[in-house]
């Protein structure tokens, strides 16, 4: 299997949201929101009604499972040189051995994911997505698999000044997309939120030079995201806890028939380890299993 590199570059590690890990409001590494295309919902109940038991044999004749990712949020899915990997992708590539079946990723702007798995131009999307309502009408979920919440880089001198996420009411925020979920805990928290789309980089730099008091994503990205900028003048602020993540993979709604194989597998990979495995090797610590919500501040802020 394998290995990522101790220190994911920092080219790699973008401020979208799985996602989620990985994950935007409706995306991702997700919340809540739209996906980004035009509410056409008879035609797709009509499109799923005629696919629903045809996916998955439709997969298993061809022999290729093509999953959608953005490769661009590490450690979630990204490039080492030319090859893709990251915690989903290598996921989705053990969910392929279980079944039997070869994985071709396509990978695409983050917020093409949603539309072209609508499209039906890929089977599934894995891109630390969160479970969220509007998710749960429109496609179908896998069972969650990775387990996380949202957290905040900030200045080292300010560690302490958060004691908890409602104490990010009317700072000003760094976010790496408007359409996240820690976007919406932003506008919900009333903070005073910035999108930047031009990497990681420029949002701690902003940090540490006061331009911005905090930089908002998932807590175990946050960390890896640290040890790639390597700046002793950052720190996480650890009391900093809101949205309580569970993240999945998803498929067209009514592709029942894929969603009860994935699961499956899924259910195997946790049983076996290899989902905390994994999860070791790309963020640092087993996030396999539901955290504790008690001091966890909702995505509305309460």
């Amino acid at each position: 299997m394998k290995k990522a590199l101790g220190i994911l570059s920092l080219t790699a590690v973008v401020g979208l949201a799985a996602c989620g890990g990985a994950e935007e409001v409706p995306e991702e590494n997700g919340a809540t929101g739209d996906d980004g295309v035009e509410d056409d919902t008879e035609d797709t109940e009509e499109t799923a009604d005629a696919d629903e038991d045809d996916v998955w044999a439709e997969i298993q004749e061809e022999g290729t499972l093509v999953v959608g990712t953005s490769g661009t949020y590490a450690p979630v899915t990204f490039y080492e040189g030319d090859d893709l990997t990251g915690f989903d992708v290598e996921l989705v590539r053990a969910i392929g051995e279980e079944l039997g079946v070869e994985v071709e990723f396509s990978t695409m702007d983050f917020d093409g994911i949603l539309p072209a798995l609508r499209n039906g131009q890929i089977h599934m999307a894995a891109n630390d997505f969160a479970i969220t309502e509007e998710r749960q009408e429109t496609f179908e979920l896998t069972e969650p698999y990775k387990f996380s919440y949202g957290s905040a880089i900030v200045r080292a001198e300010d560690a302490d000044r958060f004691e908890s996420a409602r104490d990010l009411e009317g700072v000003p925020v760094a976010l790496g997309s408007l359409t996240s979920n820690y976007a919406q805990f932003a506008e919900n928290i009333g903070a005073d939120g910035t999108a930047y789309d031009g990497g990681v980089e420029a949002i701690l730099r902003d940090v540490v030079n006061e331009n911005q008091d905090a930089y908002l994503n998932d807590y175990l990205v946050l960390q890896r995201t640290l040890e790639g900028f390597d700046d002793d003048r950052l720190a996480i602020a650890e009391d900093v806890k809101y949205h309580a993540t569970e993240s999945v993979m998803m498929m067209r709604q009514g592709n029942t028939g894929l969603k009860e194989v994935i699961d499956e597998a899924i259910a195997t990979l946790h049983e076996n380890g290899t989902i905390a495995e994994l999860s070791e090797e790309f963020y640092g610590e087993d996030a396999s299993e539901p955290v504790d919500t008690d001091d966890i501040v909702t995505l509305e802020g309460e």
